[in-house]
């Protein structure tokens, strides 16, 4: 299961949990840990996003894209027997 995934799994869990009929201190114990668990895989998909972001930016700064020739660049070269 993705991390995604159980971040929307934990959503879930805090939008049901007031509607299971738990006692009130039981709901804030559970409110409390779940949000604290989501805050945690939060971090952990920013992290690991911030270093597919940064791994991303450092490949395509090392491998800038060479420069296609034109047609009209082609055009311009000189044609063997010509004198530049």
């Amino acid at each position: 299961m993705s991390l995604d995934a159980v971040i929307m799994l934990f959503g879930a869990l805090v939008a049901v949990t007031p509607f299971l009929g738990f006692p009130v201190s039981w709901n804030t114990i559970l409110f409390f840990a779940l949000g604290i668990i989501t805050i945690g895989l939060g971090i952990v998909v920013r992290r690991q996003r911030g270093d597919w972001e940064t791994l991303m930016r450092r490949f395509t700064q090392k491998t800038s894209a060479p420069e296609q020739n034109d047609i009209s660049e082609m055009s311009e070269a000189v044609t063997p027997g010509e004198v530049a």
